[in-house]
C-alpha cells in the first residue's frame, strides 16, 4: 500500500510539470505589529516573471540539531532527500531505523513524530534577531503545513510556489534574496521541492519578523490601515488587497473560507497568548472575512503568503521584511524541512492526518 502511494505522489507531481508561473504585484508600508515588523497593502506594479539561474548546495540537520553539509537535495539523519513538484519522488531517501521523526521500518507514525522532529531542531531552537525564540506552535504548525503541501502536489497553486527563481526582483522574493540564498547554500536554479522548501524557509524568516511566529496578530494599531482591505492580520500580517496579484490567492483563500479541517489552528496556538485586541478584526464583506481567517487557519495564513513570497515579496512587494531583506534565512530551518521532506516520503499514510 506505501509502494502504491508513493507511485501516485509521483504521478501527481509529474502532472504539475505542464502547469506554468503567474505574475505578481507590490505595494508598501511598515510599522510593528505583536512584535513584528508589518507591512500594508497599496499601489499594484506590473511585471512579468522570467527565469534565471544560480548554483548552490543545500544542508541538512543531523542527529538532533547538528547542521551538516548536503547536496542541493539535502541529508539528514543518515539519509538523503530531494525530488521535485511536478516531475520527481516527494521527499525521497530514508533515515537510519526506518523513517525520519521517530518513526519504524514498516510500524506506524502519527503526527507526534512530525512535531517532536520540529521542536528538537536546531531551528525551533534558534535565537530570531530582535525576536527570539519562535513558538513551539509555530515550529510544529509550520512543519505541519510544509507536510501538507507534499502531500498534495495537485494543489493548483504549487508550480507557482515552486517554480524556478525568476529574474524579477521587484515581485520574486526569491530574486530579490538570491545572494542570501546562495550565502546560505540553498539553490532556487531549478523547479521542484527544493525551491519549494527554501520559500518555506523564508517564510518561516518573514513570520518571526511579522508577528514573532503569532498566528493571532492583529493589524499594526499605530498605522492607518483599518479598512476590510488593508487592515493587516495572522502570523505573516497579509492584507486582503493583496488577492489581486495572482488568481491563485483567491482559490487559496475560497478553499479555507469555511473549512477549519485543516487549519490546525490548537498547534499554531501553542505557545502564543492572544488578546481581545488580536482578534479585532476590522470593515465588512471579504475583507473582514480574510482577516478573520487569517488569525484562525493558520495553515491558509502560510499557504497564500507562500504564493505572495513569488508574486509580490520583492523589492517593491507586499512584505516590509522582505523589501528591508530583515527577514532571515536559516540553513537550520532548511535541514528541519528536509527530515519533514523524508518523513512524509518513509510514512505517505501521515498525509491523511494532514
Amino acid at each position: 500500500m506505501v509502494r502504491d502511494m508513493k507511485r501516485l505522489l509521483v504521478v501527481l507531481s509529474m502532472a504539475l510539470a505542464a502547469c506554468g508561473p503567474m505574475p505578481g504585484e507590490g505595494n508598501t508600508g511598515g510599522g510593528t505589529s505583536g512584535g513584528g515588523t508589518s507591512a500594508t497593502g497599496g499601489g499594484e506594479v506590473g511585471g512579468g516573471l522570467a527565469t534565471s539561474g544560480g548554483t548552490a548546495s543545500g544542508g541538512g540537520e543531523s542527529g538532533g540539531g547538528g547542521v551538516s553539509g548536503g547536496s542541493a537535495g539535502g541529508a539528514s539523519a543518515g539519509g538523503s532527500s530531494g525530488g521535485s513538484v511536478g516531475g520527481g519522488r516527494v521527499g525521497g531517501g530514508s533515515t537510519a531505523g526506518g523513517s525520519s521523526g521517530g518513526g519504524s521500518a514498516g510500524g506506524t507514525v502519527s503526527l507526534t513524530a512530525l512535531d517532536a522532529l520540529a521542536v528538537n531542531s536546531a531551528c525551533y531552537r534558534y535565537q530570531w534577531l530582535n525576536r527570539g525564540q519562535m513558538p513551539r506552535g509555530f515550529a510544529k504548525g509550520i512543519a505541519r503545513t510544509f507536510a501538507k503541501a507534499l502531500c498534495e502536489p495537485a494543489r493548483s497553486e504549487l508550480p507557482l510556489v515552486s517554480q524556478a527563481q525568476t529574474a524579477d526582483t521587484v515581485h520574486d522574493a526569491l530574486a530579490w534574496y538570491q545572494a542570501q540564498f546562495t550565502s546560505a547554500g540553498l539553490s532556487n536554479a531549478q523547479a521542484g521541492i527544493d525551491t519549494m522548501r527554501h520559500v518555506y524557509v523564508l517564510l518561516i524568516g518573514l513570520g518571526m519578523r511579522e508577528s514573532s511566529g503569532e498566528h493571532c496578530v492583529g493589524r499594526d494599531t499605530s498605522a492607518t490601515n483599518t479598512t476590510a482591505s488593508t487592515a493587516e492580520a495572522g502570523a505573516w500580517q497579509t492584507s486582503y488587497n493583496s488577492h489581486a496579484f495572482s488568481p491563485q490567492l483567491d482559490l487559496i483563500f475560497a478553499r479555507h473560507r469555511t473549512d477549519n479541517t485543516h487549519c490546525h489552528l490548537s498547534t499554531f496556538a501553542e505557545g502564543v497568548t492572544c488578546s481581545a485586541a488580536d482578534w479585532m478584526n476590522y470593515g465588512s464583506g471579504d475583507g473582514f472575512d480574510f482577516q478573520r481567517r487569517e488569525k484562525e487557519c493558520p495553515v491558509f495564513a502560510a499557504e497564500y503568503a507562500a504564493v505572495m513570497m513569488r508574486v509580490s515579496g520583492g523589492s517593491m512587494g507586499h512584505y516590509g521584511p522582505l523589501r528591508t531583506r530583515s527577514a532571515e534565512i536559516k540553513v537550520e530551518c532548511d535541514a528541519m524541512l528536509q527530515q519533514v521532506q523524508q518523513l512524509i516520503a518513509a510514512n505517505p499514510a501521515l498525509c491523511s492526518a494532514l
